[in-house]
């Protein structure tokens, strides 16, 4: 029962990983096009109406931006686990690891667990900036209807 449970966390481990990683690339290509269309938006500002000024225009545009970006921040914390030696001065005997299976698989939950924060957060972040642009774009094309009226 112990291996069937231990193989479970690992798949899921395995699972949260890639979709860590795919959602990293979803929001790295998306900060890509935000501060595309930041810029063209910031190029065309004399021609919007008066009611929408700077700070209206790129408001939305860094909500998006600061959610994206906190998408990609890596946020692991440290739970416990001593394998990888964060000192100011290493020595290289710092760096032996001895294989411990049992301390591995103690850590299997724990480590699922703390995938799945992440992976929670990250999935949080991309749909405020999704559900931001959204409303944004509707809410500007409101407007200029709203200023050819």
């Amino acid at each position: 029962m112990a291996k069937d449970r231990n193989a479970k966390l690992r798949n899921l481990i395995a699972g949260y990983s890639d979709s860590i990683r795919l959602s990293d690339y979803k929001a790295n290509i998306a900060v890509l096009f935000v501060a595309i269309m930041m810029g063209t938006v910031l190029q065309f500002r004399d021609f919007y109406p008066w009611y929408l000024n700077l700070p209206v225009i790129m408001a939305p545009f860094m909500i998006i931006f600061m959610s994206l970006l906190w998408s990609v921040y890596p946020r692991f914390p440290r739970s416990g686990r001593q394998r990888f030696p964060i000192r100011r001065n290493p020595r290289p005997k710092d760096f032996d690891f001895v294989q411990d299976a049992q301390s591995d698989l103690e850590t299997l939950p724990e480590r699922c667990a703390m995938f799945s924060r992440i992976l929670w957060w990250k999935t949080i972040t991309l749909q405020i900036a999704y559900a931001v642009a959204m409303l944004s774009l509707a809410a500007a094309a409101i407007l200029l209807f709203i200023a050819h009226v």
